[in-house]
């Protein structure tokens, strides 16, 4: 079949942008390893996460799976797609057939040999999941996803004529699909101690291995057998999870930390001790505080509930509960205007109770994550609500009970903090849309199920971009979710302490690529 050159599509410019700032700033201490043994003490803000590569997406966990292993392409921090364990790759002239070349050697950091079957399993090991369907959907272009069922797998366009080529049919041509591997989890594979299920049983590719996992800490260190790729960074790395806003100050007052990410709700925007700075970036794509109302669970099932809820919140003091952590939205589907957020209405909210014939109230429990920025403004919602004698019942969450509550629970509301998975307009949609069959994609579920985004969503659409203010239009007027405030990228590092490297999609990032574009034979 006939070849053409390697392909690698660009980023938004946007996302160019944002990533040349980023690395003006931060080359000096990016450029190459540190000559000298440095260790980095990173803070958590949050539980440690299951080790679960193939989870729902998730900020943190990404953090980490990102320092451990990488994937057959990576998106370095200008957003262009770049070679990682695949050293080059071609696509055929019809966009049907990619055809992925190992680097040559390549071994985990168990020191066991990574052959091309290692990418085929980790390819495939998503699509039977039953809590979420975002693998599903991410590969739907390659032959035979679309007719996975749990317990059934058909032939897959995804073979391995030998141990260092990898090549993926596809059933349609997908612009995308780079971007869609370059994903964390996507496509990056593992090798794991028998009998370990945690942290320090995985092997990855690099540029770090686990050294220890043990509670609340895990300790890293840099992986001299990591030959596909340069990595700027430390030496070690030292991971604390920490919970209590107590204690988060306590290991900033004693100088303890060299990087505190995700920080605390309760600290944004507060005086720091020392020489500790704020550090804050837009992230691309963007992130969004979500109010979610789910359209499967009564009464939000019913839109005269929805309206009320969106009628009864004014986001003025909903942008003041957030400080410097939130921003204000402009527009929320990329290549639409300015978001129409519903204003503060006593008039239609009893309205809309009149038509929906609740009577003088109803209730419903809105549940959040204990430690992300819903916590910041959760009793403010209820607050606002109050006034109109809406009962809600608040449900701060955090680990196994958190993740099972986003996609499979009963509560009507959940707060979310969202991003989409790449930056394309489908991206966007495709986690605000429940599947007709299956599980939700992405994170959390909102119950809503339309056939209007089919075109752009079914697993045989075409990956093209809808009418951007029409769908706009439609998610103001199904009110199945509210984006209350834009969220940048906020951190705390130590002034003249190790340098991490930035990457708008992922965030702080302690191994900044040095990229290298690519090449072919």
């Amino acid at each position: 079949m006939p070849m053409r050159s390697p392909h690698c599509p660009g980023a938004a410019s946007r996302a160019r942008a944002l990533g040349a700032a980023a690395w003006l700033t931060l080359a000096a201490g990016c450029a190459s390893p540190p000559s000298a043994p440095t260790v980095v003490d990173w803070v958590i803000a949050r539980p440690r996460p299951a080790c679960d590569p193939g989870a729902p997406p998730e900020a943190m966990r990404w953090a980490i799976e990102r320092l451990l292993t990488r994937g057959l392409v990576d998106e370095d921090s200008s957003g262009s797609i770049v070679p990682a364990a695949a050293q080059r790759y071609e696509v055929s002239d019809d966009g049907r057939v990619y055809t992925f070349h190992l680097a040559p050697a390549l071994v985990f950091a168990d020191s066991s040999p990574c052959v091309s079957a290692d990418f085929r399993r980790a390819l495939e090991a998503g699509l039977e999941r039953t809590d979420h369907a975002t693998q599903a959907w991410l590969l739907g272009s390659v032959i035979g996803v679309d007719r996975v069922r749990p317990g059934r797998v058909p032939d897959l366009g995804i073979e391995t004529p030998d141990d260092r080529t990898l090549v993926l049919r596809l059933s349609r041509p997908d612009s995308l699909l780079l971007r869609k591997l370059a994903l964390p989890g996507v496509s990056a594979p593992w090798s794991q101690r028998s009998g370990v299920a945690d942290w320090d049983g995985m092997r990855g590719l690099g540029p770090y291995r686990v050294v220890s996992a043990d509670g609340e800490r895990m300790t890293l260190a840099r992986f001299a057998g990591c030959s596909w790729g340069r990595f700027g960074g430390s030496d070690t790395l030292r991971l604390r999870f920490a919970t209590n806003e107590a204690r988060v100050r306590a290991l900033l007052r004693a100088g303890r930390a060299d990087l505190l990410w995700p920080t605390p709700p309760g600290m944004i925007g507060e005086a720091l001790p020392g020489r500790y700075r704020w550090e804050r970036r837009v992230a691309d794509p963007l992130r969004f505080l979500l109010l979610v109302m789910r359209a499967d669970v009564p009464p939000t099932s019913r839109p005269a509930a929805r309206q009320v809820l969106s009628h009864g919140l004014n986001r003025a003091d909903i942008l003041r509960a957030l400080g410097p952590g939130g921003r204000d939205l402009g527009a929320w589907i990329s290549g639409a205007p300015a978001f129409a957020f519903p204003r503060l209405d006593t008039r239609a909210v009893n309205v809309w109770m009149s038509r929906g014939r609740f009577g003088r109230s109803f209730h419903v429990a809105m549940a959040y994550d204990a430690d992300g920025m819903g916590e910041a403004v959760a009793r403010e919602l209820q607050g606002e609500w109050s006034r109109f004698s809406l009962s809600v019942e608040l449900r701060p969450l955090r680990g196994e009970a958190l993740a099972k509550e986003m996609l499979r629970g009963r509560a009507q509301l959940l707060l979310v903090e969202s991003q989409a998975l790449f930056d394309h307009v489908t991206a966007e949609l495709a986690a605000l849309v429940t599947p007709s069959r299956g599980p939700a994609l992405g994170a959390f579920r909102t119950g809503w199920r339309t056939r209007a985004f089919d075109p752009w969503l079914a697993p045989s659409a075409a990956a093209r971009s809808p009418e951007t203010r029409l769908a706009q239009g439609r998610l103001e007027e199904e009110r199945v979710a509210l984006p209350l405030a834009r969220l940048p990228w906020s951190w705390v590092a130590r002034q003249g302490g190790p340098v991490a490297g930035f990457h708008p999609h992922y965030g702080p990032d302690l191994a900044p690529r040095v990229t290298a574009r690519p090449s072919s034979r």
